[in-house]
């Protein structure tokens, strides 16, 4: 068909620039103190698609290495300090006058006082992890003032310093970008994935009823599908981009997408603050079964009647669109990033009539296998097998929701039940009740939920056996069945023997692990004294640092190791070294 795409773009063009222009602050609202030295370049920025997350702040490269040093971003005082081996590791959070509050996480080493601070409440509480509220005298900080040292602690996937801006008054999360942070964004964020959606049963897109994935052609910010889409019914589009920030950062993800259609706004998404409460609304916002299937984080253009994150704004709608016979559509859909950046993606689509017709439905019978569950109200289901109770809002939309029971797994002792389905997400928490018949009596302490995971192991779900039934909460469907852990820790030292000669060594390094329950607790002791040790279970690692305040040196001493899993099962380690 005809048409001036030129004149067409160029009109969509500015209109989107016009209308981008109005959701990103054109003054650097944060007065920032760089929290590392030199230019800053990113690994993760604010609000991209975590794990059942969105991200809550910036993450800095810091050369692939820990012990760089860290710079608090105003004046203030140290209002908490949270240490653990998940999660944000070593963290310190930071109260300003001016209403902010600033989070450094995944620190390697506090400042001098603050460790000594720190130590000191570990041993008197006798615990690896704390989570403290300090006093507003404490510990003030000045601007630009040393309060740490980088790291790789907690959850943190490789050596660098995860940073958020709160406010402090609700610890809302805010987008950092948009501050006096010297990070320099030269290129435009690139467009590698598009996607139409089939949104019920007599849709269709080039003649299927399937999600079809079309060929997306350009490059530096323009992007195109060269063919004309032929679709029928109600549709929905999902985009996948990221943005690269400059050369020295790694691939982040993006600020804001806008869709229009016919040069009007239908669909509008951005990032700039969040609530905690929120941030799992990610696995409504993206395409959840193709993460799921392929590992692909797919932005949706289109919601759920139960997502209710706060990114999207008005005007525009819930992104659906309902396509009329033989209208033409065109499509303009506008990706930014944090810094100005835009690219655009344009594609025509026809209205059509693919002549498919459903077949007569049978009459449903009067208990349907698979009931309708409403996402807004509290739903259930019992079965000699199991049982399910799952509180309302903990669906993101209606489901015809299904189950199946099959074989028992060798080493299990229940069947395989599975709970609808893995590629629907869930949002709260809801219970789940496995019969435990099956188990025996002197085994009952030790059962837990397992789930099945990719690869076919099974991981511990948690739970407890209650009355007949091994129960547990858990946030997703997919395999479940019941699981015995009667297996204790293994501890394997790295660098020590018995009667070793350690005066050399800085640490003491131990591996424990656990095949299915996981971790409970660890206790060491040196000559009968509690040690402190450090916990990093994303290596299977243990550490103890040598202090001369605590440990008299050129003697023997005698270590003590006890670690236990989440059932109880508990090993022994003990080894005499010099010291």
């Amino acid at each position: 068909m005809p048409y001036s795409f030129a004149i067409w773009l160029t009109t969509i063009i500015t209109l989107c620039a016009s209308e981008l222009a109005h959701g990103q602050p054109t003054n650097s609202p944060f007065d920032l103190h760089p929290p590392l030295k030199g230019e800053l370049f990113l690994s993760g920025s604010f609000g991209e698609i975590r794990t059942n997350s969105f991200h809550a702040g910036l993450d800095f490269r810091t050369g692939g290495k820990i012990g760089q040093e860290v710079f608090a971003s105003e004046k203030g005082h140290i209002s908490r300090i949270r240490v653990g081996g998940t999660g944000f590791g070593k963290a310190i959070y930071i109260q300003h006058p001016n209403g902010l509050t600033t989070v450094y996480a995944h620190l390697d080493k506090f400042a001098p006082a603050i460790n000594e601070y720190v130590k000191e409440l570990q041993y008197e509480r006798q615990s690896f992890e704390i989570d403290i509220w300090v006093s507003a005298k404490d510990f003030p900080v000045k601007r630009g003032e040393f309060i740490g040292l980088s790291g790789n602690t907690g959850s943190s996937g490789g050596p660098h310093l995860h940073y958020e801006v709160r406010s402090t008054t609700n610890q809302i999360p805010m987008n950092p970008s948009f501050s006096n942070l010297p990070i320099r964004d030269n290129l435009k964020p690139v467009i590698n994935g598009l996607w139409i959606y089939p949104l019920d049963d007599s849709s269709y897109i080039q003649g299927k009823n399937n999600r079809t994935e079309l060929n997306v052609q350009g490059q530096n910010g323009s992007y195109t599908i060269k063919d004309t889409i032929r679709v029928q019914g109600t549709i929905g589009f999902g985009v996948k981009a990221y943005d690269y920030i400059n050369r020295g950062s790694l691939r982040c993800g993006i600020y804001g997408i806008r869709k229009h259609i016919n040069k009007r706004l239908t669909y509008q998404f951005s990032v700039d603050e969040f609530s905690f409460s929120e941030t799992r609304y990610a696995n409504s916002h993206i395409d959840f079964a193709l993460r799921q299937d392929e590992g692909k984080r797919v932005h949706k253009l289109f919601r759920e009647p139960n997502n209710l994150f706060s990114g999207y704004g008005s005007p525009g709608g819930n992104g659906r669109l309902q396509v009329a016979k033989d209208s033409v559509y065109h499509i303009t859909i506008t990706i930014e990033d944090s810094y100005g950046h835009t690219a655009y993606l344009n594609m025509v689509m026809q209205g059509s009539d693919f002549g498919i017709k459903k077949l007569d439905e049978p009459t449903p019978p009067l208990r349907p296998a698979n009931p309708l569950w409403l996402f807004y109200n509290d739903n259930s289901k019992a079965t000699e097998w199991f049982s399910i109770q799952l509180p309302k809002n903990s669906l993101y939309d209606n489901i015809n929701f299904t189950y199946q029971i099959t074989d028992t797994l060798s080493g299990s002792y229940s069947p395989v039940v599975r709970i609808h389905n893995a590629n629907t997400a869930v949002h709260r928490l809801y219970t789940l009740s496995i019969n435990a018949d099956s188990v025996p009596q002197n085994l009952k302490h030790k059962a837990l939920i397992g789930t099945i995971n990719r690869e076919g192991k099974v991981e511990s779900a948690g739970g407890q056996y209650t009355e007949g039934w091994v129960e547990t909460q858990t946030n997703f469907f997919g395999d479940f069945l019941i699981a015995i852990d009667t297996i204790a820790p293994t501890i394997t030292p790295q660098n020590m023997w018995e009667n070793m000669d350690m005066k050399k060594e800085k640490t003491i390094d131990i591996k424990v692990e656990d095949d299915l329950s996981g971790i409970a607790s660890i206790e060491g002791t040196i000559n009968g004294n509690w040690v402190l040790f450090e916990h990093d279970p994303k290596n299977n690692l243990i550490f103890y640092e040598f202090d001369n305040k605590r440990l008299e040196r050129n003697k023997t001493h005698k270590l003590h190791l006890t670690v236990t899993d989440n059932k109880e099962n508990t090993s022994i380690f003990e080894c005499k070294f010099l010291w």
